[in-house]
This record gives structure tokens, sequence and C-alpha cells, in this order.
């Protein structure tokens, strides 16, 4: 898939990361560390520029080498950064991938993290054929867990070591999206 595509919704433009992106990046990142932090160990108020050029760098190589698609929502009226949706951990054996999702804190609540993953579960499936969408949250994150469901996903287990966090093990709840879940 193509870095240069861009997606609309009604109220958001989903495209990947640029260079550019950088100052906004660095500041929805530490605004929101009251927010995220807690379930997102990148999530800091420290989070600097050269943090979020580093991040800018991963997401473009995901791109160039296919291994992940990071798409940043940008609120169409504003055009301020609202968060980043992401299809990761793309196992091509068994045709699956992560989706993943945060929304800067100042619009949390308005429904853009069912909105931009709507558009990641509709590029996961559409374009590049997947069969499964997983997503996994700390049990405690509820907000994550509300979206998960007003995506229609459905829950699957309570995972011991399912992700890491600050260089720990935790468990995780796991959430699963097949093309039939989205009209696939």
């Amino acid at each position: 898939m193509q870095s240069n595509l861009e997606f609309q919704t009604d109220r958001l433009i989903l495209r990947a990361l640029r260079n550019e992106d950088a100052e906004a990046l660095r500041h929805a990142i530490c605004s929101s560390a009251e927010s995220i932090g807690p379930w997102l160990d990148w999530c800091h108020e420290g989070f600097d520029e050269m943090d979020a050029q580093a991040w800018i760098n991963r997401s473009r190589q995901g791109w160039i080498t296919s291994s992940s698609y990071e798409l940043v929502a940008f609120e169409q009226d504003t055009n301020a950064l609202v968060g980043c949706v992401y299809i990761s951990s793309i196992d091509r054996v068994a045709n699956m991938a992560n989706l993943g999702y945060w929304i800067a804190q100042d619009y949390q609540g308005q429904q853009y993290a069912v909105e931009a993953t709507e558009v990641a579960a509709t590029i996961a499936f559409g374009h590049l054929l997947l069969t499964r969408l997983e997503l996994v949250m700390d049990p405690k994150n509820s907000a994550s867990i509300r979206i998960a469901e007003k995506l229609g996903a459905t829950f699957e287990c309570r995972a011991r070591n399912r992700y890491m966090y600050d260089g720990e093990a935790r468990e995780g709840l796991v959430y699963s999206l097949i093309p039939a879940d989205i009209g696939f």
C-alpha cells in the first residue's frame, strides 16, 4: 500500500505521518500523558521533538517494509491532530494483525477512535485482505474496551503476559474483528 494515500470520513482525514507532523505529534502525546500514559508507556510528558521524529521514521519504515501501517487522524475543520490508528504486528502466515489506536486527551469521548478504527479495519480487510484483527488492551482500560465493543469486536479471552508495558509483561484482554463483523 502506498504511503501517500489519504482517507476521509465525515470529520477526519487520515494519512501516513510526515516529518512536518512532528510538533503536532509531540504536543498531542505530551498533553495526553495523564489519560494515555497508564496504558501506553511511550506516552509521557517528556516526549520530545527527537522522540517525535524517531516515531515518524519508524512509522514510515513500517509503510516501506509493509510491516505496519499507521495513520494519523486530523480533524477536517481545524486540521488538529486527533490521534493515530495502526495496523501492526502483521502476521502473513496467520493472515492477521493488531489494530491499535490512541486519541489525544483533548479529543477523547467524541467517537474519533471508533471513526478512525473503522477506516483502519476497512483497509485491513478490504485492501490488505487480512482475515483477522486483534485488539489488545489492559483490563482496566475501560475507554479502549468501550471502543472495541462499539466496533463490534468479539471478546475472546483474558491473556496472561499478552503485552509489554515499561519492560514488564502484563495481562491483556483480547478482542477480535473478522471481515464479516464490518460487512466484508
